[in-house]
């Protein structure tokens, strides 16, 4: 078996193991969506409360102040029916009219926050609805996700041990070829190794699947006759399908 036959068959396993590892991949890609969706309503909900508690300590504060203040004017009007004269009455009710509007302001800006409070709350349970669906979400991909790697793991342990004896018996220097465009080029194929296509077996058109460059027939010979053949010019592994081989074989005879 040529060299370039050895590399097709590692290759054609890890094609496969690619295509088994893509399913769990997206799996998990799918689940580690939901994941960053839900962190991300959490932070948006722990956020909200956190204000719901600060404008709440605020509105609390001013409510005692509101309250320091009617206890104040309380205090002021038992004094005004106990005023001896006209003027002592005036002062008190001057004081008086002073605290109401001080008080009046209080109390609209205590109305304003608890609105405003009460619009976070609001938010915050659209985001807690939100959460729970998400949560179940979560939940169904994180099944899914389990049970696609329990369904591939005795297929992709069967052939990981059958590229590792596929392996063992290819040369290391092209080994080292293969491992470097595979490294290279990770899940694109086209990459690391790529078919001639016979265009016109009479007239040598041939070209490389990969970058379509024609090929001239010297490199189609090399590769016939069991050499490790590239493309010229982008390098990639080539080989030839079974068929088309078979194909030139006939015509030679």
């Amino acid at each position: 078996m040529s060299v370039t036959m050895q590399l097709l068959r590692v290759f054609r396993v890890d094609q496969q193991i690619r295509g088994l590892q893509s399913r769990l991949k997206t799996a998990q890609r799918f689940l580690d969506t939901q994941e960053r969706q839900l962190n991300d309503l959490s932070t948006r909900h722990a956020s909200l409360q956190s204000q719901i508690r600060q404008l709440s300590a605020s509105a609390a504060n001013i409510e005692g102040e509101a309250n320091q203040l009617q206890l104040r004017i309380d205090s002021l009007r038992e004094k005004m029916n106990t005023s001896r004269t006209n003027k002592e009455y005036q002062a008190l009710l001057v004081e008086v009219n002073t605290l109401k509007i001080d008080k009046g302001k209080l109390d609209e800006e205590a109305l304003g926050l608890m609105a405003k409070i009460e619009e976070l709350r609001a938010e915050a349970a659209q985001l807690e609805s939100q959460m729970s669906e998400r949560k179940g979400i979560r939940s169904v991909a994180a099944t899914e996700r389990d049970q696609r790697s329990g369904e591939i793991q005795d297929r992709l342990t069967e052939l990981q041990k059958q590229r590792e004896a596929i392996v063992a018996q290819v040369p290391a220097d092209a080994l080292a070829l293969y491992n470097e465009r595979l490294r290279k080029f990770g899940d694109n194929d086209e990459g690391v190794m790529a078919a001639i296509e016979l265009h016109d077996v009479r007239r040598h058109e041939f070209t490389c699947s990969a970058c379509q460059t024609h090929l001239p027939v010297q490199t189609l010979n090399a590769l016939l006759k069991g050499s490790l053949t590239r493309c010229a010019s982008c390098q990639v592994i080539l080989y030839i399908e079974e068929a088309d081989a078979e194909r030139l074989s006939a015509k030679q005879k």
